[in-house]
C-alpha cells in the first residue's frame, strides 16, 4: 500500500482551511453587526438628544403661549396693535403707529429731527422668539422740545393703549439755551399681522 503525501495534504488543508474560512467568516459577521449595532446607538443617543430639546422647545412655547393667554386676559396689559382688515407687510403694519408719534409729538410741541428705522432689532427679547405674525420695529429719533414737552411726550406715548417699549432715552441739554433738551430715543413698536 502506498502512501500518497499530496492527497493527505489536500484533506489535511481542507480541514485546516475550512476552520480558517468559518472563523474569518464569523470575525467579519460579529464586526458588521457590531458596527451596525454601535451606529444605530449613536443614532439612538443623536435622536434622543433632538427629542429632548424638542421637548424643551415645546415646554418653552407653552409657557410663552400659557403667558400670552394670561396677558391678553388681563385687561390692564398692553396689547400688541392688530392690523385688522386688508393684508399688510411687515413695514406697512407700523404706519398707523409712526403717524400716532408723529400727532402726539406736535400735540406735544415737540420738533423731530432725525428718524430712523430697524425692522430687525437684534437686541429685542420679542423680536428674539421669532413669533409667526409678531413684527416688531426700532425707531431711532432725536426730538427738541423743553423739559415739560419731552415729559408730555414720553408719558402720552406711553398712555397708549397698545404696547410700546422705550428702550433706550438719552437727553442733554442744547448749547445755546440750557431750556431746550434734545432727546435720543429707541422706541420699539409691535405688531401683529396676520
Amino acid at each position: 500500500m502506498q502512501i500518497n503525501f499530496n492527497e493527505i495534504v489536500k484533506e489535511q488543508l481542507v480541514f485546516v482551511a475550512l476552520p480558517i474560512m468559518v472563523i474569518a467568516l464569523g470575525i467579519i459577521g460579529i464586526g458588521y453587526f457590531a458596527n451596525s449595532a454601535f451606529g444605530n446607538i449613536k443614532s439612538y443617543n443623536d435622536k434622543t438628544a433632538q427629542i429632548q430639546t424638542l421637548t424643551e422647545q415645546k415646554t418653552q412655547l407653552e409657557a410663552d403661549l400659557a403667558r400670552l393667554i394670561k396677558e391678553e386676559a388681563n385687561p390692564e396689559a398692553k396689547k400688541v396693535f392688530t392690523v385688522e382688515g386688508l393684508k399688510f407687510g411687515v413695514e406697512a403694519s407700523f404706519a398707523p403707529l409712526f403717524d400716532d408719534m408723529i400727532t402726539i409729538a406736535k400735540a406735544s410741541n415737540i420738533r423731530i429731527r432725525s428718524v430712523d428705522y430697524n425692522y430687525a432689532p437684534q437686541d429685542d427679547e420679542i423680536f428674539k422668539l421669532k413669533v409667526d405674525g409678531l413684527n416688531t420695529c426700532e425707531l431711532t429719533t432725536t426730538i427738541v422740545g423743553t423739559y415739560s414737552e419731552i415729559q408730555t411726550f414720553l408719558k402720552t406715548l406711553l398712555s397708549e393703549d397698545y404696547l410700546v417699549n422705550i428702550a433706550q432715552v438719552e437727553i442733554v441739554s442744547w448749547q445755546r439755551d440750557k431750556s431746550v433738551l434734545i432727546a435720543n430715543l429707541k422706541i420699539r413698536y409691535y405688531t401683529k399681522t396676520n
